[in-house]
C-alpha cells in the first residue's frame, strides 16, 4: 500500500509524520524541516534559561537536535499520538518529546554549575496538591517585564524552568509532567508555590485569571 504522506510537500506534514520519515527512512530532509520549525523557539527557551548566554543557547539547541536524531527510533514508541490540551488545541508529541530532551540538558547544566545547591533545595520541596492558579495572560508592561525577569533570575533554576514551560512554552500540566518526569500532582503543587510567590512579590491579584 502506498503511503500518501510521501507525496505531500514537507511543509504540509505534521511533526509526527516528519518524525516517522526520520525514524523509518533516516530522512534528513524531514529532519531539516523539523529543525526549521522548532530550532529558533527552542533557542529562545535556552537563551532565557542560560541568563542570556547566546553561545550556550546555540550549543544546547544543536545538542538537542543531535539527540533527536540519535534517539529517532525511540520517538514512535514514546510519543505515538498527539496530545490535546483542555481547550482542544493540538500540540505535537514531537514538541513535548523535544522539550523533554532540552529540559534534561538544562537540568544537567544547572547540576554542573554554581546553582547546584539551589537546584537541590527546590527538588526536595514538597507541597499539598492544589489546583493551579493561572498567571497573567499578557506581560506587556516593560517595567513589569524587567522586574519579573530580575525576580525569576533570583529564583532556583528549576522554578525558572517551570515558569518557562508553563507560561512561555504554554505546555499543559500533563505535558509538563512528561517533560519533567514527575507526577501531575507534583507539577500542580510546584506551580501553586511559584504563582503564589509571584503574586506576593508583585501584588497583582486582580490580573490573575481565575
Amino acid at each position: 500500500m502506498i503511503n500518501v504522506q510521501y507525496f505531500k510537500p514537507l511543509s504540509a506534514l505534521t511533526d509526527e509524520e516528519l518524525m516517522q520519515r526520520v525514524s523509518s527512512k533516516d530522512d534528513d530532509r524531514a529532519y531539516g524541516e523539523l529543525y526549521h520549525r522548532h530550532a529558533r523557539k527552542l533557542m529562545g527557551f535556552f537563551f532565557r534559561q542560560s541568563g542570556g548566554d547566546e553561545a550556550l543557547a546555540a550549543d544546547l539547541t544543536q545538542d538537542t537536535f543531535m539527540r533527536v536524531w540519535t534517539a529517532r527510533s525511540k520517538f514512535a514508541t514514546s510519543f505515538s499520538r498527539s496530545a490535546r490540551d483542555p481547550f482542544g488545541v493540538q500540540d505535537s508529541g514531537f514538541r513535548t518529546w523535544m522539550l523533554t530532551i532540552g529540559y534534561n540538558l538544562v537540568k544537567n547544566h544547572y547540576r554542573l554549575s554554581e546553582h547546584q545547591k539551589q537546584y537541590e533545595q527546590f527538588v526536595v520541596q514538597t507541597g499539598e496538591e492544589v489546583a493551579e492558579s493561572n498567571i497573567v495572560e499578557h506581560l506587556d508592561n516593560k517595567a513589569f517585564d524587567q522586574a519579573l525577569k530580575q525576580h525569576l533570575e533570583k529564583m532556583p533554576p528549576e522554578s525558572r524552568l517551570l515558569f518557562s514551560l508553563r507560561f512561555e512554552e504554554e505546555l499543559t500540566v500533563p505535558q509538563i509532567a512528561v517533560v519533567m518526569s514527575v507526577p501531575e500532582g507534583t507539577v500542580k503543587s510546584r506551580l501553586h508555590i511559584l504563582t503564589q510567590s509571584l503574586k506576593q512579590k508583585f501584588n497583582y491579584h486582580d490580573t490573575v485569571r481565575r
